[in-house]
Order: C-alpha cells, then structure tokens, then sequence
C-alpha cells in the first residue's frame, strides 16, 4: 500500500523544527518539494526569525571585509559569502566611501561630503541613496552653540518602527547631533523615503549638570533590546546617554560601578534584559541590569591576560581583539554572551584595528533575503540560491 504523501503544511512545520539553517539547506537539496516548502517566502521569514543570522566578517571603513576564518563556528558562511560580497557596485565614486555602520545585512556610507549617505546590501548587490536632509528641516533644530568646528554627528542604522512595514527589508537611519546646549537628532525611513526630525532636547533635562564639550562627547554607541546606549570618554560621568528607538525618546541610565574607568560594551542577556561586559586590567566583569532598571548584578568575570582589548558588540557576541608580543597585527575574537565560548574569528596586520563594524546575514542560499526593496540590483537572486544548493548538494 503506497503511502500518502506528507503535505507541505506538516513539511513546513518540521524544517522549522531543524536544529540548523545548513540543516535547511541540506534537506531542501533532497527533492524538489522539499526545496519548493523552504524556498516559500512565508516560511523563510518563519525561519529566520528562529534563527538569527551568522556573524560573517568585520567590516572596516575602508569597505574591506574581514571574514570569519577556520575554526570559527562561522566561518564556512563567511566562506561563502566572501565570494560575492562586495562594493564595487555602488555608484562612480565607489572609493569616496566610508563605512559608517552595519546592522541586519545592511551597511551604512557616507561621502565625501557628510550629507551623502547611502545604504547597501553587499551580498545582493543593491544600494539606496538617501536624500539630504531638507535644508528646513535642519534649520527648525539648529543650535546656536555648536561645538567647534562643527557639531558632532553619528549616522547608524535602526529597525523599522511600530507603525511600519515589519519586513526583511525596512529599516531606519539616524543622524545624531551634539552641540553645547542640546541634543538633536533626524531620522529617515526606508517606508516613507522621507526624513523627520526628533524633538530636541537640553543636555540640562536629560543629564543635570553635563556641558558636553570636543573632549567629553557620547562617542561609543552600542545597543541592546531596541535601545541605543552612549558612554562619555569622560571618567567623572557614570551616566549613559539612551535612544529608546520604539518610541524615539531619549533619556539616561547609570552603567554599572565597573565601568566608570573602563570602557564597556552592551550585549543582550535575556528576559529583555541588558548586559554590560567590562575589561579592566585584564579581566572581564559581566553585570545585568536588574528589573527595577537602575541597579545592576555582576553576573561573572573572566581572567584575559594582558594585551587584549574591547571593540564592541552585537546582541549576541562580544568582540575583542590582543595584540601580538612577537610581530606586528592583531588578533581578533568573539565571546558568545551564553555559552561563554571564546572563539578565534580573524587577524589583521595592524596593531591597532582602524573602525570597525559587524556584518551578519545568512549566506547566499534559500535564507538570503534582500535588504534593500528599492534602488540597484546587480545580480540576480535565483542565481545566489542556485549556486548554494548546487554546492550542498555536490
């Protein structure tokens, strides 16, 4: 008696049960229903939000990628990616460049001048250029006071709001000012194609006391559940700077003792709970903020050595990087903030690491989405899922 064929709902149910997008992978190659249920939009978008996205490579300014290199738990994604990751389809004057930031498969760059910015999608060859923010727009937050030369600004980008399109493709970019009386900011969205500005808000309401100044600014931006945190160079200030990106307001929070004197990095801790890791000396404190969303716990410390560095952060890793003692470079690493698993990911032949960001996206196969919905395509879609399960099943 022959057997009633599973149907695609049932198929459906136990990919998304599969421990592994390689699993995916693997058993979409098997046959041709199969590879027809993963392939589905519907399910993709299922599944990715099961599984997040491998950490590829880091990504410096000067649009070079550093991939993740054996026996790093990442590195064959970020073998395959490398083979069609680039930029050398964005507009002419590709060399003017300057990566500014990267989140979600998208990566941020300005210009030559500041207010040329684009964002792209280097694994689906696609760009968007973002208009200027309107000259009347700028003028209604202008600060009389702005820190010489000129004010200081941080663009980066954001996860759609609320109230849009909640898809692989809609994103956000904030442009960030700081001038010597208040805090000003704008913010574009991929769904309306438009800029609109922030209310400003005095320095004097949201940190009593602070006069921010060229040597006291909020410079290291890292973020967890949804909110953006900044800490001042500043060791008399243990307040953080925070962006609350749903609704849009900012506001300040105490970071933890430890990181006073010492340069600290946010990570995602669970229960929508963030954490902090702290290197002093060495070693390597990590707190979580309780409920009550002021105080904080140290949860765990580890002993380093010397030579090692913070760099930053995703939700999910801690990035560090420990200078050579025998010849010039640096080599770089990831902590997984659950299992605490120190991994080696790349080196580079500088001492110091110029700026750097994290590029996460699933390789070029049945999980690679576009990121971009509008502006240029280089490179057909089917061609990257053709050539991914070709490999798999080779």
């Amino acid at each position: 008696m022959a057997s009633l064929p599973v149907p695609d709902e049932l198929v459906a149910e136990i990919f998304l049960r599969l421990p592994t997008p390689a699993d995916l992978v693997l058993a979409a190659a098997s046959c041709v229903s199969f590879r027809r249920v993963a392939a589905h939009r519907s399910f993709v978008r299922r599944f990715r939000k099961l599984h997040a996205p491998p950490l590829l490579c880091l990504l410096d300014g000067g649009q070079t990628f550093h991939p993740a290199v054996p026996p790093h738990t990442s590195a064959p994604a970020a073998s395959a990616a490398a083979l069609v990751a680039d930029f050398s389809f964005l507009p002419a004057t590709a060399s003017d460049w300057a990566v500014q930031d990267s989140r979600d498969g998208r990566v941020l760059l300005h210009g030559a001048e500041i207010t040329e910015m684009l964002v792209c999608d280097p694994l689906h060859r696609r760009y968007l250029l973002l208009p200027p923010i309107p000259d009347d727009l700028a003028a209604s937050v202008e600060d009389p006071f702005p820190l010489p030369p000129q004010p200081w600004r941080q663009i980066f980008l954001a996860n759609p709001g609320d109230d849009e399109p909640a898809d692989e493709t809609s994103f956000r970019v904030i442009s960030m000012t700081q001038c010597k009386t208040k805090l000003f900011a704008f913010v574009f969205s991929s769904s309306s194609g438009q800029w609109r500005a922030l209310p400003s808000q005095r320095w004097n309401d949201l940190i009593a006391g602070w006069l921010p100044s060229t040597d006291t600014l909020f410079r290291f931006r890292e973020y967890s559940y949804g909110c953006f945190y900044w800490r001042t160079d500043c060791d008399a200030e243990k307040n953080m700077l925070v962006l609350d990106t749903r609704r849009m307001e900012f506001s300040s929070t105490e970071s933890p003792p430890e990181a006073k004197y010492s340069y600290g990095c946010m990570v995602e801790a669970g229960e929508n709970r963030p954490g902090m890791f702290v290197l002093t000396d060495g070693v390597l404190s990590y707190s979580i903020r309780q409920n009550d969303g002021r105080s904080w716990q140290k949860e765990k410390t580890i002993s380093l050595g010397s030579r090692h560095y913070l760099i930053g952060s995703t939700e999910r890793y801690l990035l560090l990087y420990k200078l050579r003692s025998s010849w010039p470079g640096s080599d770089f690493y990831t902590l997984d903030v659950k299992t605490f698993q120190l991994e080696k990911m790349c080196s580079a032949s500088a001492f110091r690491p110029p700026k750097l960001c994290t590029y996460s996206n699933f390789p070029p196969s049945l999980l690679s989405l576009p990121t971009i919905s509008s502006g240029v395509e280089k490179e057909a879609e089917d061609m990257l899922i053709k050539d991914s399960v070709a490999s798999s099943s080779g």
